[in-house]
């Protein structure tokens, strides 16, 4: 199950990508640009067996997963998503067991370079 939630995040990332237009590339990008974050915070009382990202950019044609295991009720899983302007979309999910507790869908960039999702119940 989780695989296949893993699979349909994919592939719906990489959908948008495929008709989203391209982000105005630049050879040297500024060293100030901030890194894009997305926090998980887990208020829901349980520990949560894995926290997952699929992030979509406009450099790399490639869905990437990033993964967070064993985070406690209380805890935040912190994803570093690489320049803010690369970061085309995002999608979380989070899991207990083999029972996901959350599914965002996509998710466009904040101008702010940070997004916060809660878990506040599974």
């Amino acid at each position: 199950m989780r695989r296949a939630v893993m699979a349909l995040c994919a592939a719906s990332l990489a959908l948008a990508a495929a008709v989203a237009p391209a982000s105005p590339a630049s050879a040297v990008r500024q060293a100030a640009e901030p890194n894009y974050r997305v926090d998980v915070v887990n208020h829901s009382g349980f520990g949560l067996d894995e926290v997952d990202l699929a992030v979509a950019r406009f450099s790399d044609p490639v869905i990437r997963l990033q993964t967070q295991r064993h985070v406690v009720s209380g805890a935040t899983a912190s994803f570093d998503l690489g320049p803010c302007s690369d970061v085309r979309q995002f999608a979380a999910s989070a899991f207990i067991g083999n029972r996901e507790v959350l599914h965002t869908g996509n998710i466009n960039p904040s101008p702010s370079c940070h997004t916060q999702i809660e878990i506040t119940h599974t």
